[in-house]
């Protein structure tokens, strides 16, 4: 089965194609990845991000030569528990750490503890490190600091999760769940931080750890993080809450509400799918096989 999600910046899942196959090939993906682009159209700017499958590439470069393909993080994870052991969460750890780096800098010294930690026992005895694998794969396909554009996360999500979600997902509240979930968790992490004015609307944020300048009015934070995603970062946030009276809710991006939710997924553009009852059933069964197939 092959299927295409869309997940938008509220980071909801929207189903749009799905096909069946009796053989997962270079080929059959490439007829996939054409029979989406007749349905998106010619002009349309679209990124992929997919699991470790050189069949999955072949057919994204196929249809869409100038595109992004990257490779899904949850799958390198993965691949990275099956190299170390299971028990190891050290470097599954230092991995994650790496790839949600905003920075170039903190990305480079992420990377250097994750290599710093498999060369430690009881890795030191092997002639090369556990996931030497990571070298081939390209930073760009599964690093945040390197993505060529603003890169949301991503999920990974199976086909009957997909419709689970779309059947029973329900809006509650000004902003949409997950944008309220991720404001909470920066909420949570910055109750001990402290924020100091340095003039203006200019902040300075000490995090215990580095030190952070935060412009309110802009909606900039030096991490890197508030002006990527649309959603004030836990520096901001140490910011709003103890020296100014804007709520906190305010300064995320609009879109993140669920008024833009409704009107982006309430219009006509959106086709739903009827009841079973009205489906058109043929009286033939039609095959349609792969182009290298018929």
């Amino acid at each position: 089965m092959y299927f295409a999600v869309a997940l938008d910046g509220n980071h909801e899942p929207l189903l749009l194609a799905i096909g069946l196959g009796t053989l997962e090939c270079e080929e059959s993906w490439r007829w996939f990845m054409m029979r989406l682009k007749d349905c998106l159209g010619e002009d349309i700017e679209v990124d992929f991000i997919s699991n470790l499958c050189d069949k999955i590439d072949f057919g994204v470069q196929s249809a869409y030569p100038d595109s992004y393909h990257g490779y899904c993080p949850k799958d390198i994870a993965r691949k990275i528990r099956d190299s170390v052991g299971h028990n190891n969460t050290e470097v599954e750890s230092l991995f994650w750490k790496s790839c949600n780096a905003y920075s170039v800098n903190d990305f480079y010294l992420c990377l250097e503890r994750l290599q710093s930690a498999c060369r430690k026992s009881p890795f030191f005895t092997l002639l090369r490190s556990p996931i030497y694998w990571l070298d081939d794969i390209p930073i760009s396909k599964w690093t945040r600091a390197f993505f060529p554009k603003i890169r949301y996360n991503v999920k990974s999500i199976d086909v009957p999760e997909i419709f689970q979600i779309i059947s029973t997902w329900r809006l509650s509240g000004g902003l949409t769940p997950y944008v309220e979930s991720k404001v909470q968790k920066c909420v949570n992490k910055s109750y001990n931080w402290n924020a100091r004015r340095l003039y203006g609307d200019t902040f300075e944020v000490d995090d215990n750890f580095s030190t952070t300048n935060v412009q309110l009015e802009r909606r900039v934070c030096s991490c890197g993080k508030w002006q990527k995603s649309g959603i004030p970062c836990a520096h901001a946030i140490a910011c709003l809450r103890t020296h100014t009276s804007e709520s906190i809710n305010r300064m995320v991006d609009y879109k993140f509400t669920n008024y833009v939710y409704r009107l982006a997924y309430g219009s006509e553009l959106v086709n739903t799918i009827p009841s079973h009852v009205l489906w058109e059933i043929p009286n033939e069964t039609v095959v349609l096989l792969p182009p290298s197939m018929q």
